[in-house]
């Protein structure tokens, strides 16, 4: 069951560019925190997607 690993990249990568998107880019607050929020949701998937070595 792999597919809820892209479901969970994908939103993390919409938490990524959605200041952009959504227009609150200048609010330094906001960003940072999507920005961070989103890469270490990201991180965290990939690393729970690559299977353990043996």
């Amino acid at each position: 069951m792999r597919w809820n690993y892209w479901v969970i990249i994908g939103l993390a990568v919409w938490l990524l560019i959605s200041p952009w998107v959504l227009g609150f880019s200048a609010y330094n607050l906001a960003l940072w925190n999507n920005m961070l929020i989103g890469g270490f949701i990201i991180i965290i998937a990939l690393w729970d997607f690559v299977p353990p070595e043996e």
